[in-house]
């Protein structure tokens, strides 16, 4: 007897796991420590803002990312230093 189609594209039955929807949940499941080393902050800037960071990390022969830890190190550590 043969298959019908609808079989063998039957849905994969869900796992127990938690989803945010994303693409990435299926290539990326960090440890509870890497989440503790690392975390993702997503920022809304004026396009003529994002221009003149990249610009200015660039310049500085570093990525966009350095860049800002390095901005947002130097303010903290002036606010502290007050």
């Amino acid at each position: 007897m043969a298959t019908k189609p609808a079989d063998r594209y039957a849905p994969r039955p869900r796992t127990n796991t938690r989803s945010t929807g994303s693409a990435k949940d299926a290539f990326i499941d960090p440890s509870p420590q890497a989440a503790d080393e690392m975390s993702k902050l997503t920022i809304r800037l004026p396009k003529s803002l994002h221009k003149d960071v990249k610009a200015a990390a660039l310049t500085g022969d570093v990525s966009v990312q350095e860049w800002i830890q390095d901005a947002i190190n130097q303010k903290l550590a002036n606010k502290t230093a007050r």
